[in-house]
């Protein structure tokens, strides 16, 4: 049985998007879309990213456009810090996720914990209609 795609990714990097703004992004949020039974559940890793500096709008009912900063902490240079290792991320990141499912704005339900972002669309409830052929 082959598995069934809902949904699309995109993460650009610098890309000039359609409101015509050139966007930078620095990195992009390890993310996991999972589909339980009425509900799509979105689950971001954002460690060290404060919820104040997220922003999450819901697009034409199944387009979710993620966009934040995560704040390098800054170090008393004056201080003689020497960095001998540094690969955490830093800076805007920005995500846009196309699902493919008829989804319920009004239900939207977003909690962050232990940096990660999980958030909870209803599936939107629709009727099947019988048609009769002629």
């Amino acid at each position: 049985m082959a598995k069934r795609s809902f949904l699309s990714v995109d993460s650009r990097a610098g890309d000039n998007f359609s409101s015509r703004i050139s966007t930078h992004v620095d990195w992009e949020p390890r993310t996991n879309i999972i589909e339980a039974g009425d509900v799509v559940i979105i689950e971001m890793e954002l460690p060290g990213v404060n919820k104040d500096d997220v922003s999450m709008v819901l697009d034409d009912d199944n387009i979710l456009v993620m966009r934040g900063i995560k704040r390098q902490p800054r170090l008393n240079e004056s201080q003689g810090v020497t960095h001998h290792l540094f690969e955490r991320e830093f800076g805007s990141f920005y995500k846009r996720i196309i699902i493919d499912l008829p989804l319920d704005p009004s239900g939207v339900n977003s909690v962050m914990e232990n940096g990660v972002l999980t958030i909870k669309i209803p599936r939107k409830k629709t009727e099947r209609i019988s048609v009769e052929i002629k």
